[in-house]
């Protein structure tokens, strides 16, 4: 689950160029939430783009249970 995008546009790009996008994973997580640094860099390999996006570390199936709500009357649980 996202929680969080910072990003700092560095340079301009022409219109249908190419750009490689990377995440890197930090380099000893610690806790629920983890930070990944992210460049963006264009065909020529110069920084378009840098940032962090962070990401909440959470129990998919106790997730998905208080998502989805109880079973609907009727239904197998």
């Amino acid at each position: 689950m996202g929680t969080a995008l910072r990003v700092e546009h560095v340079r301009a790009m022409r219109v249908g160029g190419k750009v490689d996008v990377s995440a890197a994973p930090p380099p000893s997580p610690t806790g629920r939430r983890l930070t990944f640094r992210v460049r963006a860099v264009d065909d020529a390999g110069r920084l378009v783009a840098t940032g962090e996006i962070d990401r909440a570390v959470v129990d998919r199936e106790s997730f998905l249970a208080a998502a989805l709500g109880p079973a609907h009357p009727g239904e197998a649980s």
